[in-house]
């Protein structure tokens, strides 16, 4: 098979990153963004599965559709986006406030690099964080970490 991409990203399967019934999409827009075709790999909570899996077999899963892009598609990037308000998470409810809550998710993504690196080295991995704009439950800024 000679099917090349650029990337694999990791990101939650909340609807709100996605496809909407009104046209945005916010996980295309940043894809076009950034000029990339990719390989999305999408759970809820995604990066928290590699870290902090919370039953057995998540991490796995996420490794494995990783392999995938690499074996299959020679990836030789990978972006973890993590985002505010992730039900898998908690929500935003679970944190005192807003900064406590993305420095939570940095360090997800900081150590989910890590383990990626160390299981398909060489790979660059990028990390970005969708935050809410102010006021707003469903549109998001991305913030390059």
């Amino acid at each position: 098979m000679s099917h090349v991409c650029d990337a694999a990203l990791f990101v939650c399967e909340d609807f709100r990153l996605h496809q909407r019934k009104d046209g945005r999409n916010f996980i295309a827009n940043f894809i076009k963004g950034e000029n990339i075709d990719c390989d999305l790999i999408t759970r809820g909570g995604d990066i928290q599965d590699i870290v902090r899996p919370k039953s057995g077999g998540f991490k796995d899963s996420m490794l494995r559709d990783a392999e995938v892009s690499a074996k299959l598609h020679r990836v030789k990037k990978v972006y973890l986006v993590s985002h505010e308000d992730c039900g898998a998470y908690g929500g935003s409810e679970a944190f005192v406030d807003r900064e406590t809550e993305k420095k939570q998710h940095i360090a997800d993504m900081q150590a989910a690099a890590v383990v990626i690196e160390e299981k398909f080295s060489p790979i660059e991995v990028s990390l970005h964080y969708a935050e809410l704009k102010n006021g707003s439950e469903d549109e998001f800024l991305m913030t390059k970490v």
